[in-house]
């Protein structure tokens, strides 16, 4: 008698729990949509990379860090590539336009007075590009000291498949 009353006890407890998700606007969806990780071969890490360069991350950890969002994914290239295809969310910090002097000031204004300790992820186009590297290096000089690269990039990115933000229609 008494295993039946919490069999049924369990039964009514999952049905409520189920049906309390699926008409909760913040659910957790039953059926997830996974990707396949990739080969597993790690981070790609540039030749210049050194050895107090921000930590590399790889497309399952970016993956990872972007479902979290607990993270700010910062694109590094110019402006007219960030609005042709970036990772959903990014905001723009074009290395090669950084103003001169006091950088601290400018991050503290761009990234919205964000923690020092908040995770950064730098990212560019991919491989052929190092403005990452050059971005990560700047932010950990000025106190941000929780900064990844992704060095694989917007292209690593579009490779596995994932959503890419178009702000701007371009020619690929």
């Amino acid at each position: 008698m008494v295993l039946k009353q919490l069999s049924a006890l369990l039964l009514l407890a999952v049905v409520i729990g189920v049906t309390i998700n699926v008409i909760s606007p913040n659910g957790i969806p039953l059926v997830g949509k996974y990707r396949t990780l990739s080969s597993g071969e790690g981070p790609i890490v540039p030749p210049s990379a050194q050895t107090d360069d921000p930590p590399f991350i790889d497309i399952n950890q970016a993956q990872m860090e972007y479902e979290v969002g607990n993270s700010v994914f910062i694109d590094a290239r110019d402006p007219d590539e960030f609005v042709c295809g970036t990772i959903p969310g990014s905001i723009n910090i074009p290395f090669e336009y950084l103003p001169e002097g006091d950088l601290g000031k400018y991050f503290d204004s761009v990234l919205g007075s964000a923690a020092h300790d908040k995770t950064l992820i730098a990212f560019c186009s991919g491989e052929e590009c190092d403005l990452s590297l050059h971005l990560g290096r700047n932010l950990n000089v000025y106190g941000y000291n929780n900064v990844l690269i992704f060095f694989g990039g917007s292209r690593e990115w579009e490779k596995f498949g994932m959503e890419v933000e178009r702000r701007a229609e371009c020619e690929h």
